[in-house]
């Protein structure tokens, strides 16, 4: 009966039993410089990352004053710490976009969570997928971030983020004090191009941030406050291989045709048998939420049901399956968007 054979041997013919190097994961990574990560003491510079040179690394901003910092790409989480006077673009951030003891700043940031600690008026252009919250901070103004350029959206998909799922107006204030008020809103588009400064230098303008609504990869939303004076309704879009693209034209579609027509709220979520069942009064649907997560627009306007509505059968009349619900009429609209919308901020809060 033969044996297996070692195919070493020593100089005597026997097998070798010298210990072969072991491959650990961690040898096969990338050696990471954190200087390539890190902005820092920086004084009346435009300076940055363009896109593809961040890939998804943790990021520091530190110590900088009077400056235009634009990180141009996708990033793991991002600390901003005892900047004054800046302007700063934040790329799409997978996690947490923690500002700590910052003053007179701009900031255009996507996050999956935002924080500030300890800042003093600062304007901040947000896309946040989590409830911000403020703490010892004062003179805070909110906006919805809107900006455009050729790898923006790529770079959203490669953070795991959705455009759709926008909590900016939403805030947590962790430090209230009675008779005082910490943070408010911008309610108009126009307050980002006012505030928020460009790149100038060639190196920075030539990947092409454009402010522009019409162009953002995020859709422009009112937030709060609610919308109880305004006709209202609810639209939802089924999940199949086009509805991020069927979801953009549809805004597009509606700001054709009512320059009045305005989105509150939008959420991308997966909705539960029992979700679609509040919202619908109806198991008609119960297919259509099990192909995958929907995303749902609130939107008001004169006649917002109707305009909708009509949309609506256009969209599914070029599609094979269910495509779009519009709520119905006006009176059981309320009733469908407080369905929707209470399970959809608690899922954003946490």
């Amino acid at each position: 009966m033969g044996c297996l054979q070692s195919t070493g041997g020593g100089a005597d013919g026997e097998a070798s039993h010298q210990p072969h190097p072991k491959a650990y994961s961690w040898d096969k990574k990338e050696k990471i410089n954190p200087a390539d990560f890190t902005i820092e003491n920086v004084s009346d510079k435009e300076v940055g990352r363009l896109p593809g040179s961040i890939k998804g690394q943790q990021f520091i901003i530190q110590n900088c004053q009077a400056s235009q910092i634009y990180l141009l790409d996708h990033i793991n989480t991002i600390t901003i710490d005892d900047c004054s006077d800046c302007t700063i673009f934040v790329g799409p951030t997978t996690g947490s976009l923690f500002l700590r003891d910052c003053q007179d700043c701009v900031v255009m940031a996507a996050c999956g969570q935002f924080r500030t600690r300890d800042c003093c008026k600062m304007e901040i252009f947000l896309l946040c997928q989590t409830q911000p919250i403020i703490e010892a901070s004062t003179k805070m103004k909110f906006g919805c971030f809107q900006a455009f350029y050729p790898q923006l959206k790529d770079q959203f998909t490669g953070a795991g983020i959705s455009v759709f799922n926008n909590n900016w107006s939403n805030i947590h204030d962790f430090t209230p004090v009675d008779g005082e008020t910490n943070w408010s809103c911008f309610h108009q588009a126009a307050a980002l191009s006012a505030s928020f400064k460009l790149p100038e230098g060639e190196q920075f303008k030539s990947v092409g941030l454009n402010l522009d609504t019409e162009l953002s990869v995020v859709p422009y939303t009112l937030g709060s406050p609610e919308y109880s004076a305004r006709e209202a309704a609810l639209v939802i879009i089924f999940f199949d291989e086009s509805q991020h693209q069927r979801a953009m034209e549809f805004i597009t579609s509606l700001k054709t045709r009512s320059a009045d027509c305005k989105i509150q709220h939008s959420r991308e979520v997966k909705m539960e048998v029992a979700d679609a069942q509040r919202v619908f009064l109806t198991s008609e649907y119960n297919s259509a939420i099990n192909r995958g997560a929907v995303i749902a627009f609130l939107c008001l306007g004169d006649d917002i049901t109707e305009m909708c509505s009509k949309i609506g059968v256009e969209m599914n009349a070029a599609s094979s399956n269910k495509a779009v619900y519009i709520t119905p009429d006006s009176s059981t609209s309320r009733q469908q968007i407080d369905a929707f919308f209470s399970y959809a901020f608690m899922t954003m809060s946490m």
